[in-house]
């Protein structure tokens, strides 16, 4: 089934990123640009998460929790209230019970894996959510900045299906994740209780990688009858590293390496380059 385009409500395209573009186009085709980042590059030394290949056996959030736990770094304290909310018993089931059946593309089989039993900074949050889904966590960093700068409270595409969280989650298309504005699309309702990817940032980071590991497994099944520019592979057929690419750019698009998930893969890339959240302002207010 095919989901509507998740498009952000600002389309940014630039000389410099259009030469960006370029510069994926020749790193993708040849399948030779490696995501895997240096590692301690927080304030606090932990196990640094890279990328697990397609079909691994992933930890599961209590493994990561152990590791993750100790990532003291917070450049963003103003998400103290939301990195510190944890989805009730109660909440978990009417979520699973939502998501079962799947959405945006996603079986319910990864959806109902996600919980956000998590709290902690804001990176460490990212950081285990990366652990859980197997995914290389500066990626998801960098990620956070392009979408917020690691707001958790953001609220973007206001009147074209409003996006929450760190990493904007459309509710339009994921409407599990907050079915008081998923119905209504009224943002005064991004308190209700049942509006867990606005409340609560380890639910949205478990959530939105959930929906990514689903597509770098091949599980997105209306991507297969898209063609790609030239050069790009055809889901889900590329390497490890075009895959996870092609679906960091999905998550903007709702396509396979079109111009949209282009322009959106060389700005991530471009903070993954910089490390920004590292730097003096660069994430927060």
């Amino acid at each position: 089934m095919r989901i509507t385009p998740i498009m952000r409500s600002q389309y940014r395209i630039s000389y410099i990123a259009t030469l960006a573009i370029c510069a994926i186009a020749i790193a993708v085709a040849l399948g030779s640009r490696s995501s895997t980042a240096r590692p301690n590059d927080s304030s606090t030394a932990t196990p640094y998460y890279s990328m697990l290949p397609a079909g691994s056996a992933l930890p599961s959030g209590k493994e990561c929790a152990k590791t993750a736990s100790g990532d003291t770094f917070e450049p963003v304290p103003q998400n103290g209230p939301e990195n510190d909310h944890k989805l009730s018993a109660a909440d978990l089931t009417t979520y699973k019970s939502e998501a079962s059946a799947g959405e945006g593309g996603a079986p319910g089989s990864y959806l109902t894996r996600v919980d956000g039993q998590f709290t902690g900074t804001t990176d460490a949050i990212l950081k285990w959510a990366s652990c859980k889904w197997g995914f290389d966590e500066n990626v998801t960093r960098a990620t956070a900045v392009n979408e917020t700068h690691w707001r958790q409270t953001e609220l973007g595409d206001v009147s074209d299906g409003t996006s929450l969280g760190i990493l904007q989650i459309k509710t339009r298309d994921y409407p599990s994740t907050c079915e008081s504005v998923a119905s209504s699309q009224n943002t005064a309702n991004v308190t209700n209780p049942d509006c867990y990817s606005y409340l609560s940032t380890a639910f949205t980071a478990d959530y939105k990688l959930a929906q990514q590991r689903a597509c770098f497994e091949g599980k997105i099944s209306y991507l297969t009858s898209e063609a790609p520019p030239s050069g790009y592979p055809a889901y889900p057929n590329g390497t490890p590293d075009q895959m996870m690419w092609g679906c960091v750019g999905w998550w903007y698009s709702g396509h396979w390496y079109d111009s949209g998930a282009l322009n959106y893969i060389s700005e991530v890339q471009g903070y993954l380059a910089t490390r920004t959240w590292m730097q003096s302002g660069g994430v927060g207010d």
